[in-house]
């Protein structure tokens, strides 16, 4: 047994649970695979983060979203998932890939961020979760 596979679920940031509580009752929390460190799709399969859900390196990433064997799915609001097409990969990642740079460049009303992080289920797919949030 793998020493991840003892460590306890990790508990939110308690920033992030003051910042949740504080935004009063038209708060509603969007899913969240990464947060949650687990996806269980609609066909029941559970995937759980490589990495400790951290960012992989931009060549992985973008190795992974040009590959048709990889499930991307791009978590926006409070649905469900999108499931996003190879076609549509490309277009995804244009946006995403300047908001991944250390420091993030952003105009002054642009309150969006991505969170990306690789998973894998017992199979060893891969999926590459991409989470949106404003």
């Amino acid at each position: 047994m793998s020493k991840r596979a003892n460590r306890p679920e990790q508990a939110p940031p308690k920033a992030e649970v003051a910042e949740a509580r504080s935004v009063g009752a038209n708060y509603m929390e969007w899913p969240s695979a990464i947060r949650a460190r687990e996806w269980v799709d609609a066909d029941g399969t559970r995937w759980r983060p490589r990495s400790g859900g951290g960012t992989p390196p931009k060549k992985r990433l973008e190795h992974l979203l040009a590959s048709p064997e990889v499930r991307v799915l791009h978590f926006y609001g409070p649905d469900a998932p999108t499931a996003v097409a190879l076609p549509d990969r490309e277009a995804l990642w244009q946006r995403v890939r300047s908001y991944l740079r250390e420091p993030v460049v952003r105009a002054s009303d642009d309150y969006t961020d991505f969170r990306v992080a690789k998973f894998r289920d017992e199979r060893r797919r891969s999926l590459l979760v991409i989470e949106e949030s404003c």
